[in-house]
């Protein structure tokens, strides 16, 4: 099978269950794969980038809105100071393994995705947010180089070719 062009967004698929005839899924790997949101790939409808090309916090990029309003990001394809691709929330919840933010007005939780991984950190500006950035969609995927972005009800999921993956949301904040 041909391998997807580099600036495709890779995709994860869960094992299905094991070989043919295989009787049982160890606990702790059906556990992991329910936990695990998909990455952002080809089951969503990918939007014009035209439209999303806008200047704000971290400069000239292409800048989005959640539908609910809550999550804003940026993606970079030359990469910033704000790296490559990365989204801040009006409201969150702690990730895994990072700083434990406020929320408040001066104390947002933030992501981002550079090639050595995932950073997260509390942030006191707009740095993925951009006036009058566009909404994008449940279901619709912006990818801008190397870097993808898709909406789901769940929250925005980004990732970095060959780096990690983020879901940010009102209730998550996990890096995959």
């Amino acid at each position: 099978m041909a391998s997807p062009p580099a600036s495709s967004p890779s995709v994860d698929v869960p094992a299905s269950g094991g070989a043919s005839g295989s009787t049982s899924t160890s606990p702790s790997t059906a556990t992991e794969a329910a936990a695990t949101p998909a990455r952002p790939g080809s089951a969503e409808v990918p939007v014009d980038p035209a439209g999303f090309r806008n200047t704000g916090g971290a400069g000239e990029g292409y800048f989005l809105t959640s539908p609910s309003g809550n999550v804003s990001c940026g993606l970079f394809p030359n990469g910033s100071t704000a790296g490559f691709v990365g989204c801040q929330a009006v409201t969150s919840v702690p990730p895994d393994s990072g700083p434990t933010c406020s929320n408040a007005d001066n104390d947002k939780y933030a992501v981002r995705v550079e090639p050595t991984g995932a950073v997260h950190f509390c942030t006191t500006q707009g740095i993925y947010t951009a006036q009058n950035a566009p909404v994008l969609k449940y279901g619709q995927i912006l990818t801008v180089g190397d870097a993808s972005c898709v909406s789901r009800e769940e929250g925005i999921s980004c990732l970095l070719v060959n780096a990690n993956a983020f879901l940010l949301s009102r209730d998550a904040n996990q890096t995959y």
